[in-house]
């Protein structure tokens, strides 16, 4: 599945559920280190955003009735995709 075949509400809807914070740090992340799933030093500890930030965007999309086909590749492979969709 490509970022085209996704339907935009999901899109607006992971938007409307990050709110202003989620988005602001996504774009933080990608201004900072190029991506939006990127592993960073936090205070000498290891930041795996792919672990942490983006198991929850994962599992909220999994929720939604748009995404209910997917399997967890699509997932995978497709909520970076949508992230930056959503700070554009």
């Amino acid at each position: 599945m490509r970022l085209k075949e996704i339907d935009k509400c999901v899109i607006i809807k992971l938007k409307e559920w990050l709110r202003q914070d989620g988005v602001n740090f996504f774009k933080e992340i990608k201004e900072k280190y190029g991506e939006v799933d990127a592993v960073y030093m936090d205070g000498g500890i290891p930041h795996p955003v792919h672990l942490r930030e983006g198991m929850q965007v994962r599992n909220f999309l999994r929720k939604l009735p748009e995404c209910k086909n997917w399997n967890d590749i699509d997932f995978d492979d497709n909520w970076v995709a949508i992230i930056e969709e959503v700070i554009k």
